[in-house]
């Protein structure tokens, strides 16, 4: 049983590291004035000790707007891994090591059934479009 923890406690030890040193490759401006594109009126974000964003915007098509950008701030790293995973690509940031997972989604095919998804007959309605387009 010994055996097993010192090499579980290392690895464990290791991820935590791993983990921490991604939210280092985040780097954005978190102060100062920036110009969304797109935005109907002035937007104020702030940021409170611990990194948690509180937007203040006139109407809701802004406040979504503004929110977007934030999460896309905050998990950077994370949408380019998951999106790397998903469209079969993994090996471009993790190598030949990825392979196996590459192939596997890419007969999976997330990225082949998202593209048949958008070009559905199905449309979305105009509450939808306008928020998901923000």
């Amino acid at each position: 049983m010994k055996v097993v923890r010192k090499p579980l406690f290392l690895a464990l030890i290791l991820l935590g590291l791993g983990i921490s040193a991604c939210s280092f490759l985040n780097s954005f401006q978190t102060e100062g004035t920036l110009v969304l594109p797109g935005l109907k009126a002035p937007v104020t974000v702030h940021r409170d000790e611990k990194g948690m964003a509180y937007i203040y915007a006139q109407d809701m098509y802004d406040a979504v707007m503004a929110q977007g950008f934030v999460t896309a701030q905050d998990r950077l790293f994370q949408m380019e891994l998951t999106r790397l995973i998903a469209t079969g690509r993994i090996c471009e940031m993790a190598g030949e090591e990825a392979r196996p997972l590459a192939i596997r989604m890419k007969t999976i095919g997330f990225l082949r059934n998202a593209n048949m998804q958008r070009c559905s007959n199905r449309r979305p309605g105009p509450l939808f479009r306008s928020i998901s387009t923000a």
